[in-house]
């Protein structure tokens, strides 16, 4: 008889499989937390900057707003603690053995590989990515990046939705499951990640090589945070925090280069530079016209005044949203039924059931902000409008409770058991909750949706049917199998 747990021979090959060494980091003392802390702590930076930062977004409902949001926190970080604070006494590992990352990591390497050049050309018109042309000409290169979206069909987005469920679990692996990936998945894993940095450098975007430093620090702090008594922990904990400093210095240095280009080219544009300087240009930017400048805030005390300008727009980033969710809470809710949170599910369920997109649109908090003066796509209502659609704002708060549950329960499967698919679960929970205060990062394009979906949905199976097939009298049988298939089963603290 076959056993259950014996893979397809493809998958034996040794550059698709994992090895035995540990992960830099264990699920215990501070390390449990530290996700939590980086996802909540910019949460409560940007209320902060709401409050007190250099704009003042004139919310009439501040009261209502505020209260929301901390009642969001609240749910979110009581979520996640239950996640990881719960006690598990059973062995997690049934019929079905956990993927390899290594195979995920070149099977999804080699597809992002082969389809690159077509989503290059897709993205910038260009069959390559000109990264000098994005450091050097910033306000160039995005304008040519919307016109190439605008004018070429973008079948790479299409083809690359297929493909997602394997190609965004690439960063994530990389970076977490480093030591564990063959010599094959390790080579493409960082190919990948450059070729991603090269594309939204070239594209004089912010997200893309934002989202890469943003875990990278991350990363970084967790690794420190683990290092363990004896010879050489503060030698990799100061290593690890300096890196982390790097890391995030860079990005802000490539912020203001792509931000400050982007703007200069478009007063230039719009003929507006004979009438105002770039630094009022910026200003004028960050206030999208429905703010006003705090003049007594601290921020002009504390921030040199050659960066406020750049400054008070990564300001604007991080608080606008608010106005847009001030904005929603005015409106009244008209039910979308399950449509209302992603434009990319109500895009495709209305052409599959013949519904008017417009007529739901309409129906949305993003379309009633979007055909009042606060267009969709341009400024941010944070994430917490789209799924209020559906299930009003009130609806919201529990539902936060379970994405903290989600977010700490995949860290803690990605730490206990060395669970690929877990950790990708974690790694784009973890992109959502950093968007919290700008949007609906997980819904909003084709390629997340599918991949995370697929990801989300793979986990909790996983898990449900382990659970399903465990009975008392097959514990020890459940957990002596699994183990040399490398799951390790969760411990009690």
């Amino acid at each position: 008889m076959t056993s259950p747990l014996k893979r397809p021979r493809i998958l034996s090959h040794p550059q698709l499989r994992d090895n035995d060494a540990p992960l830099l980091f264990g699920f215990s003392g501070s390390t449990r937390y530290v996700p939590l802390l980086a996802g909540a702590g910019l949460f409560v930076v940007a209320l902060l900057l709401s409050l007190f930062g250099p704009i003042d977004w004139q919310m009439d409902n501040a009261a209502e707003v505020y209260g929301f949001l901390v009642a969001c926190l609240v749910a979110m970080m009581a979520g996640y603690w239950w996640a990881v604070r719960r006690k598990a006494d059973r062995p997690v590992g049934g019929r079905w053995p956990l993927p390899q990352a290594s195979a995920i990591v070149v099977l999804g390497s080699a597809l992002y590989l082969l389809l690159y050049p077509l989503t290059v050309y897709d993205g910038t018109g260009q069959w390559f990515p000109n990264v000098a042309e994005g450091l050097l000409h910033p306000g160039q290169a995005y304008a040519g990046k919307a016109a190439a979206e605008l004018a070429i069909p973008q079948y790479a987005v299409y083809l690359g939705t297929l493909i997602a469920p394997l190609t965004i679990a690439v960063l994530p692996l990389t970076l977490f499951f480093w030591p564990r990936l063959s010599r094959l998945a390790r080579v493409l894993g960082v190919a990948v990640i450059l070729c991603t940095l090269a594309l939204g450098v070239s594209r004089a975007v912010n997200q893309d090589v934002g989202d890469l430093c943003g875990y990278i620090v991350l990363f970084l702090v967790l690794v420190a945070s683990t290092a363990r008594e004896g010879h050489g922990r503060r030698k990799r904990v100061v290593t690890c925090l300096v890196g982390a400093a790097l890391v995030g210095g860079l990005f802000l240095g490539y912020y203001h280069t792509v931000i400050s280009g982007r703007v200069e080219a478009d007063t230039v544009t719009s003929g507006r530079h004979q009438h105002e300087s770039l630094n009022e240009a910026l200003r004028n930017q960050a206030l999208v016209s429905l703010g006003t400048e705090r003049t007594g805030s601290v921020f002009y005390s504390v921030v040199p005044a050659a960066a406020q300008p750049t400054g008070s727009v990564f300001t604007s980033y991080l608080t606008q949203g608010y106005k847009g969710l001030s904005l929603a809470m005015d409106r009244p809710w008209h039910p979308t039924y399950g449509l209302g949170f992603s434009t990319f599910i109500r895009h495709n369920a209305s052409r599959v059931l013949g519904l008017d997109e417009n007529a739901i649109e309409a129906r949305t908090y993003e379309g009633q902000l979007d055909a009042e003066g606060w267009p969709a796509g341009v400024q941010w209502s944070t994430f917490f409008i789209h799924p209020a659609s559906d299930i009003t704002f009130l609806g919201v708060i529990p539902l936060m409770a379970l994405i903290g549950f989600a977010f700490g329960a995949a860290w803690r499967d990605t730490c206990t058991r060395a669970d690929p698919v877990a950790c990708v679960v974690f790694f784009y929970l973890g992109i959502q909750v950093l968007y919290l205060s700008a949007n609906n990062q997980l819904y909003q394009g084709g390629q997340l949706a599918v991949g995370f979906t697929v990801a989300l949905v793979a986990w909790l199976l996983l898990r449900r049917r382990a659970r399903a097939e465990r009975s008392p009298d097959r514990r020890t049988e459940v957990a002596a199998v699994a183990e040399p298939a490398g799951i390790r089963g969760d411990r009690a603290e």
